[in-house]
Parts: structure tokens; C-alpha cells; sequence
């Protein structure tokens, strides 16, 4: 005699209950505010958000995400070894390192108080694996870098945001650009990055959801290759090429300007160059806003908002997207000038 069972069973799946439109969006938002206490080092918070965030509501994607930020948030980090360019052979040294930050990475965000703390156990850490006793994380952090470059590695290992970063890749080639920006053109250099073993903090906290595209100094440009479907879209000729561009003139302008004024600057340079993102751009900057300075991203995204409004005579809350295109960029491009004329530019 058939069993019932399996008719049961799937009685009882059908009665699951079918999320609401309004439920799915109050989940996509919840995920949008996780993303960005990521990217502002609060791990805590994004923790609480997404243990409190129903599965049920996320479609695959966003579900895989959450299982993914929380194992890195709540797991102390595995070593693996990092394969040397220079030899082909297993870096046992690159992949302590690399452990060493992932770990010091996930305990500064789970506990901001305890920052500094974690900061000096990462320079004790790094003269543990240096075989040395470097006097200060500045010589500790020159130290890793020789070694990790003599392995046949490129990297970055100064501070982003609120922590300090490693971004180690293989091979590069570079190209000169020329960017034409709201105040003048440029032509930079540019180092296209690829092979990565680390894109940096706020890549590997958000599991690759997040993440720096790329830096400037005054050297040239560096894009981080794998970050872009495609090098010729906006996503990478407006809010790569000439958002750090934009960094790039104005380390020569103004070269005593606050990271958060550098980001300020180059932010109303990418909204005055924006056609097909422009709204894009606008959701991004607003979902990830913040009222300290330090944290050099967040705190230039209100500035920005606060002075288009401003700007154009709108409340402090209007809708941006509803402004016209010629409208909106002319407001991007006088808040520039008058930034630059503040500072005798």
C-alpha cells in the first residue's frame, strides 16, 4: 500500500508562506544597509542586520551573500598559501600574512572600541612572521612589502578608510589617459591590475559585493581590472577614470586637502561627468552616508547631497533624480568651482 507521506510532505511545503512585495523590498533595503556598514567598518552592525533578516524574503543571491558576510564575521580566518609569481611555487610567507589581516580585518569591525588594539597585534603579528622586532607598523608594513615584492607580488598595504588594507595582484600593464574633467583635462597614467590574491577589506568583509575599483596617487591611476565588466561604460569612464582623475589633479592643485575633501571633490567631478548612471550614482552616495570625517567616503557622500540640494534650492530631503540632466550637472560643476575658488584654485 503506497505510503501518504510524500503527500503530505508536500502539502506541507505549499503551505509556506510566499513573501510580499513589501517584504522582499524591506529585505533588499535591509541588504543595501548592511553593504554599507560594511564599508564603514561596522561589522556589529551589519551582524545584527542580517541575523535579524528573514531567508525567506531574499531571492539566491542575497541569501548566499548573508550565509557568506556572517561566516566571515563570526569565523577566525584559514590560512592558504599564496602562489609565488616569481617562483610557481607555494608562498607559505604571502599566506600567513594574508591571514594575519583577514583576522585583524574581522575582529576591528566586530569591535571598533578595541581598534588600536587589534591595530598594534597586527604590527606584532607581522614582525612574528618578519623573524624581527620592526620598532613601529610603518617599518613592519615596509618590511612585509620588500618581502612580499621579492615573492614576485605587487600590493598596497596602507590605510583605506578605517583600516588598514592589502591589496595584493600578479601582473599589470599601464596606458596613458587623457580625462577630460569640469575644470581642466589631464593626462594620467594608468596601471591596469589583474591576478588578484586580495582586493582589500571591504571586498573580502562583503564577500566581493563591495570593494575599492581602483586608487589614484601621484604616481598615475590604478584600476583594479576584475571590479569592471566592461572599460568603456560609465562604471569605469566616469566613476574610475574620472572620479580619480580628479584625485589625481588635485594632489597637485591642493596638495594639503583631507582625504573626505578629496573624495568630496572627486564625487561632484563624477555627478557633473554621469549620463546613463547619474541615478545610480545618486542611490549609491545615499545609501552610504555618515557624519564622521574619518571616514573619508560616507562623510563626503552628505556633504555632496547636502550641497546639490542646496545648489539647486531644494529641501534637504527632495529627490535629485527628479532634477533635469543639464539642470543637475551645472549644480555638479558650480559646487567644483566654487569648492576650488574657496581654496584660492
Amino acid at each position: 500500500m503506497p505510503s501518504a507521506f510524500p503527500l503530505l510532505l508536500a502539502a506541507a511545503t505549499s503551505l509556506a508562506p510566499v513573501p510580499t512585495d513589501a517584504e522582499r523590498a524591506k529585505a533588499a533595503e535591509t541588504i543595501t544597509a548592511v553593504q554599507s556598514a560594511l564599508l564603514q567598518a561596522d561589522g556589529r552592525r551589519a551582524h545584527d542586520l542580517l541575523q535579524g533578516l528573514s531567508v525567506d524574503a531574499l531571492d539566491e543571491k542575497d541569501a548566499q551573500f548573508r550565509e557568506c558576510v556572517i561566516a566571515r564575521l563570526d569565523s577566525p580566518t584559514l590560512a592558504q598559501p599564496l602562489i609565488s609569481p616569481a617562483t610557481g611555487q607555494p608562498d607559505a610567507f604571502a599566506g600567513d600574512v594574508l591571514k594575519l589581516y583577514r583576522e585583524y580585518w574581522r575582529r576591528s569591525v566586530m569591535a571598533p572600541d578595541q581598534r588600536e588594539t587589534e591595530l598594534d597585534g597586527l604590527r606584532q603579528g607581522l614582525a612574528g612572521l618578519l623573524g624581527s622586532s620592526p620598532p613601529d607598523l610603518d617599518t613592519a608594513l615596509a618590511q612585509t612589502q620588500a618581502r612580499l615584492e621579492a615573492s614576485g607580488f605587487h600590493l598596497i598595504n596602507g590605510q583605506t578608510g578605517r583600516l588598514q588594507d592589502l591589496i595584493v595582484w600578479s601582473t599589470q600593464d599601464t596606458k596613458d589617459e587623457n580625462v577630460t574633467l569640469p575644470e581642466r583635462a589631464v593626462q594620467t597614467r594608468v596601471f591596469y591590475l589583474n591576478d588578484f590574491q586580495s582586493l582589500g577589506w571591504g571586498s573580502y568583509l562583503s564577500c566581493d559585493r563591495t570593494g575599492t575599483g581602483g586608487w589614484a596617487t601621484s604616481d598615475g591611476l590604478y584600476v583594479i581590472v576584475p571590479s569592471y565588466k566592461s572599460l568603456t561604460d560609465e562604471n569605469f569612464t566616469v566613476s574610475f577614470l574620472g572620479h580619480e582623475s580628479q584625485h589625481f589633479a588635485d594632489y597637485e592643485r591642493f596638495p594639503d586637502l583631507l582625504p573626505w575633501q578629496l573624495e568630496y571633490r572627486a564625487k561632484l567631478a563624477e555627478l557633473s561627468l554621469a549620463n546613463a548612471n547619474r541615478d545610480k550614482l545618486l542611490a549609491k552616495f545615499a545609501g552610504n552616508q555618515g557624519d564622521a570625517p574619518d571616514d573619508a567616503h560616507s562623510y563626503a557622500n552628505r556633504r555632496v547631497l547636502l550641497t546639490l540640494r542646496d545648489h539647486l534650492g531644494l529641501a534637504p530631503d527632495a529627490d535629485l533624480t527628479s532634477v533635469p540632466a543639464d539642470q543637475f550637472k551645472q549644480a555638479a560643476v558650480t559646487a567644483l568651482r566654487d569648492d576650488s575658488a574657496q581654496r584660492g584654485g
